[in-house]
């Protein structure tokens, strides 16, 4: 028996339309499944009734939280990411588990990882807003831990503490690279936050795992541009606001912006455009979900809840972020992130939540013996 030309291509359109029904309900079903887990989830978490958060700051977007689970109180665990830490280990060696969701910067994050102490966000993700990776930059989820599994970074900001300065010294349409920083005219112009703390660390690593740049660049700067180093932020923006120094590095971008609203000749140097990229900072660092939360259904409720685009709206809104936090959710509005911080289309960005830059020792080490050259 054969089959004429007209009834093949009918029999072919068929089965093409069974296929795609066969699709769509599959997909439909799978759905379906999750949303049933996660109301599960949902009403298991009102029975415990509490999540404890663990971050610094105030976490004022947490009222949000409270609106939308009112049966789920939050006790938040308001400290330094280190001492959040040093109490989380300090708890688990006596045998408490009292910690559920903690976000923290990515050293303090990766102290948790390599402690075992985490278990995978992924199979902790409910909703599909938050599992469609189409929701997010460049199309995937984003961690900061070498499995790709446990440090989710929800944010990404152009990296704006690189450095700043006085504009009545300089034109800064002369930078189109990080390497015209070496220029002689700046030698013993330039004031810097010492690199062995806070942000001057988080500068020198950033340098020297920049694959443009690296060990060799970090050390001509610090061994050849006469720096004058401080731990103060504010007083070395006050030193560049009285023109004592052109450039600061490694500064606060938050000093910065608030002396230039009063008046004082002073701003972000802004790093979009230049030739080895610009940083992506992830505010905040990275959510981490406990492997023996004490509340683990609630737990699941709030760290969903973080990552959705209305919990991403609030966190991104919130005034303690001031602006800095642009979240890599891309289906959300970006009027509460400052245009400086904002990435922009085009620009080329270097992560700085990349996994094989948790190891700071390289950059403490060059970094330690090129002072003492100096010396």
């Amino acid at each position: 028996m054969t089959i004429r030309g007209r009834e093949f291509r009918w029999l072919l359109a068929f089965a093409l339309f069974v296929g795609q029904a066969v699709h769509v309900t599959s997909a439909f079903s799978g759905e379906a499944a999750w949303q049933s887990k996660w109301e599960k989830v949902i009403k298991a978490a009102e029975l415990e009734g509490e999540v404890v958060y663990s971050a610094s700051g105030s976490h004022r977007f947490l009222d949000e939280f409270h609106k939308a689970f009112p049966k789920i109180k939050t006790t938040t665990v308001s400290a330094s990411c280190s001492d959040i830490v040093s109490r989380i280990m300090t708890e688990r060696r006596a045998g408490k588990y009292l910690s559920d969701v903690v976000r923290c910067g990515l050293t303090s994050a990766h102290s948790l990882y390599q402690g075992k102490t985490l278990q995978q966000i992924d199979p902790a993700l409910y909703l599909a807003e938050i599992r469609d990776p189409s929701k997010w930059w460049q199309g995937k989820h984003h961690y900061a831990d070498p499995e790709g599994r446990y440090l989710f970074v929800s944010a990404g900001s152009a990296y704006v503490r690189f450095g700043s300065y006085n504009t009545d010294l300089v034109n800064p349409a002369e930078f189109k690279s990080y390497w015209d920083l070496l220029n002689p005219k700046w030698k013993g112009k330039i004031v810097a936050t010492d690199p062995r703390t806070g942000e001057g660390r988080n500068g020198s690593r950033f340098l020297y795992y920049n694959p443009d740049l690296g060990p060799q660049y970090l050390r001509r700067l610090l061994g050849q541009m006469d720096l004058t180093f401080s731990r103060d932020y504010r007083q070395a923006t006050d030193w560049l606001a009285q023109k004592r120094y052109a450039i600061f590095l490694f500064s606060q971008s938050d000093d910065t912006l608030n002396a230039k609203q009063q008046g004082l000749p002073v701003q972000v140097l802004d790093t979009t455009g230049w030739k080895e990229g610009v940083g992506l900072d992830p505010v905040g660092g990275a959510y981490a979900l406990m492997d023996k939360p004490a509340h683990p259904n609630a737990a699941k409720v709030l760290l969903n809840w973080l990552l959705s685009r209305e919990g991403q709206m609030a966190v991104q809104r919130d005034p303690e972020s001031a602006g800095r936090n642009d979240s890599l959710r891309i289906d959300i509005p970006k009027t509460d992130v400052h245009p400086m911080m904002r990435r922009r289309d085009g620009s080329k960005y270097i992560v700085m939540w990349n996994p094989d830059w948790m190891d700071g020792k390289p950059a403490d080490e060059l970094v330690k013996q090129t002072l003492e050259q100096k010396k």
